[in-house]
C-alpha cells in the first residue's frame, strides 16, 4: 500500500555522478545503479558520507531526476548521490537540491516495481486530484537507510 505525505524540506547539497536518460527506456536506470553498485560507487558516495544517512533525506545513497526546467521532458540528468558538500565532494559532480514542498510517496516491495507503483500512482492518480502540480524542481528517489524493503519517491510541489 503507498503512503503519502507532504513535508516541506530545506535546500541541500548533494554530490555524485550522473547519467543522461535520453527518454522513456527505464532500463537505463537499472544498468546505472547496476554499474554504480559493482564499481564501487554507491559504496565511496557511503564512506565520503561517513556511513552516515543525510540529514534530509535519511538515505545514504538515493537517485536524482534533474526535471526541473520542464518535468514533462522525460530525457533528463539522473545522479546518484548522497547528501555530501562540495568540500567532500572529492572529483564527483554536485548539484543543489532546492528547498521545496515534495509529496513523498512511500511503498515497500521488490525494487525497481516498488518505485515504479510509487510514481505511477503519484502521476496518475494522486497528482490530478490534489491542489498541487509538479514544481520546477528535480524529483528523488530514496530509499530511507532504517527501513531497507521501503522506497520514497519524492514529487516537488507548487499550488496550482
Amino acid at each position: 500500500m503507498i503512503e503519502v505525505r507532504v513535508e516541506s524540506k530545506p535546500a541541500f547539497a548533494v554530490a555524485g555522478k550522473k547519467v543522461w536518460i535520453s527518454g522513456q527506456d527505464n532500463e537505463q536506470f537499472g544498468r546505472f545503479w547496476a554499474e554504480a553498485n559493482s564499481g564501487g560507487l554507491t559504496d565511496r558516495l557511503r564512506a565520503l558520507a561517513g556511513n552516515v544517512p543525510g540529514a534530509v533525506t535519511k538515505s545514504s545513497v538515493f537517485g536524482v531526476s534533474c526535471v526541473e526546467k520542464d518535468p514533462n521532458d522525460r530525457a533528463f540528468d539522473f545522479f546518484i548521490a548522497a547528501e555530501l558538500d562540495s568540500a567532500n565532494a572529492q572529483e564527483l559532480e554536485t548539484y543543489v537540491v532546492p528547498a521545496a514542498k515534495w509529496a513523498i510517496f512511500s511503498n515497500r516491495g521488490e525494487l525497481p516495481m516498488s518505485l515504479v507503483k510509487a510514481e505511477m500512482h503519484a502521476f496518475m492518480e494522486w497528482l490530478p486530484a490534489s491542489p498541487y502540480q509538479h514544481a520546477l524542481a528535480p524529483e528523488l528517489e530514496v530509499y530511507p537507510d532504517a527501513e531497507p524493503d521501503l522506497v520514497e519517491f519524492w514529487l516537488p510541489l507548487t499550488e496550482k
